[in-house]
């Protein structure tokens, strides 16, 4: 390290000491842990600063090639008060070099210990960089079915479903229609849904519940970041941080999103995947957390994206524990699960637990924008497969809605059709009523509901030609 490695003048330190590094810009300290697995840990230093300021640091795992953090270590109040701040990150499995280097002419804070969560890990190897022995390492094992890393390729976003929506959703309205959209931002940042901005609303735009479905919020939060990247008016930088804000307040510790925050009970509290509402909302915290377009700009901080990059990849990690296994074998998605046991589940009583056509092309979608990880590869390999079996098509037919009334089912040559819900464990393609009766045949249920739903498409086109052109199929 850059300074004395084990000091022990401030009292309230534990172990032998810990690390002063030199009050320069630039002065680091390194650690060396080595990981059983590619996973996500979570590291918590113990750090004491007397200053009057913040004295910050850049976190750089293996170089920046596995993560690149901004560690807040601000005042403490004293050199002999001592506090503790988490952040969560990335390591490889094997050996990880950690550097924490000062933000600041006034170097970094006093460090005590790096205590690291996650699956148990030990001291590695430093290869000849100094580290610091009295900066102590602890760690402590916690359990997970599934966890989501950030060490994989990166796919093209050209073509991609998901970039495709984002990048429509930039001038989803004319520039002149910015402060009608901002007069219906919800005071929790979240907005209303289905509105068509034809009005200004009522200002502040009430406390109601925001909400995800149908492209609200998500939507709202990429076009003003637009206007605000052309025109840098802060009052949209401010709407679209507080658009947000209450994404990463909504999301579960789970990871996963409902439909409307504040929660407002029934179907609405599960993970909504209905409408595409959770992938696109972690596409979108995704492009922010990476400094995409519109959100290439000042509209966010580094411990923002930070918390997206957080918020991702729990998103990201429910997301492959929520994946359907039949008989055995990985498929796609309910579009709603249980927001903590995973499971699929009903919403309306014509929407029973099933597996889904449409939204799983977006959650596949989704999925194809983060690194490439084996438990990623894995599961777009199962979802793309699934969406090209005989067994889930339609070869020869279309979807008509043109003809509800009698039967939307007809036969068009070189057309596929998927049905929008399938029975979980027989794969076989269903449609319901209002009174949650099930049938095979559209042509036996209410003309009210074969002619008010759409209960079939062209869905996986969307996602097929994607997955072949990067090399799923």
């Amino acid at each position: 390290m850059d300074g004395i490695a084990t000091e022990n003048t401030n009292a309230g330190y534990t172990g032998n000491g810990y690390t002063n590094s030199n009050n320069v810009q630039g002065s680091a300290i390194e650690w060396a842990v080595n990981a059983p697995n590619s996973s996500r840990y979570t590291l918590t230093f113990r750090f004491a600063n007397g200053g009057t300021a913040n004295r910050n640091g850049s976190l750089l795992i293996n170089g920046g090639s596995n993560g690149n953090y901004t560690m807040q270590l601000p005042a403490t109040g004293g050199w002999t008060t001592w506090q503790t701040t988490s952040i969560e990150i990335d390591l490889v499995q094997g050996n990880n070099l950690l550097k924490l280097s000062s933000l600041t002419t006034d170097g970094l804070a006093n460090i005590d210990s790096l205590k690291i969560e996650g699956a148990q890990t030990k001291a590695g190897i430093c290869s000849g960089i100094a580290s610091s022995s009295a900066s102590s390492i602890k760690s402590s094992s916690s359990s997970s079915n599934s966890s989501a890393s950030n060490t994989g390729t990166l796919l093209t976003l050209d073509g991609n479903p998901a970039a495709s929506w984002l990048n429509k959703s930039k001038n989803k309205w004319g520039t002149d229609k910015a402060d009608t959209v901002l007069s219906y931002q919800q005071t929790n940042g979240g907005w209303p849904k289905n509105l068509d901005y034809n009005s200004v609303g009522a200002g502040s735009g009430g406390s109601e519940s925001g909400t995800i479905d149908n492209g609200a919020t998500i939507t709202e939060m990429v076009y003003l970041a637009e206007i605000y990247k052309n025109g840098k008016n802060t009052k949209y930088r401010d709407a679209v941080r507080k658009a947000a804000n209450f994404l990463v307040s909504s999301q579960y510790s789970t990871g996963a999103l409902p439909q409307f925050y504040p929660l407002k009970g029934g179907y609405a509290d599960h993970a909504t995947f209905n409408d595409n509402g959770m992938a696109y909302a972690l596409t979108v915290l995704d492009f922010a957390a990476n400094n995409r377009a519109p959100f290439d700009t000042d509209v966010f901080s580094d411990t923002d994206r930070n918390k997206f990059k957080t918020a991702v990849t729990k998103g990201t990690a429910y997301i492959l524990k929520a994946q359907w296994k039949q008989n055995g074998r990985l498929t796609v998605w309910c579009a709603q699960h249980g927001a903590t046991d995973y499971l699929p589940k009903k919403a309306r009583a014509y929407e029973l637990e099933s597996l889904s056509g449409s939204e799983s092309v977006g959650i596949l979608a989704f999925l194809m924008t983060q690194p490439q990880t084996a438990e990623i590869e894995q599961a777009i390999r199962a979802g793309v497969a699934w969406f090209n079996s005989p067994n889930t098509y339609l070869d020869g037919y279309t979807y008509d809605s043109a003809q509800a009334t009698t039967n939307p089912i007809v036969k068009k040559s070189g057309s596929k059709m998927w049905y929008r819900f399938y029975d979980l464990n027989t794969n076989r393609g269903f449609f319901s009523d209002r009174d949650g009766s099930k049938f095979y045949d559209i042509t036996q249920m209410s003309e009210e509901r074969r002619t008010g739903y759409s209960w079939g498409g062209a869905y996986g086109n969307s996602i097929i030609p994607f997955a072949q052109k990067v090399g799923y199929l």
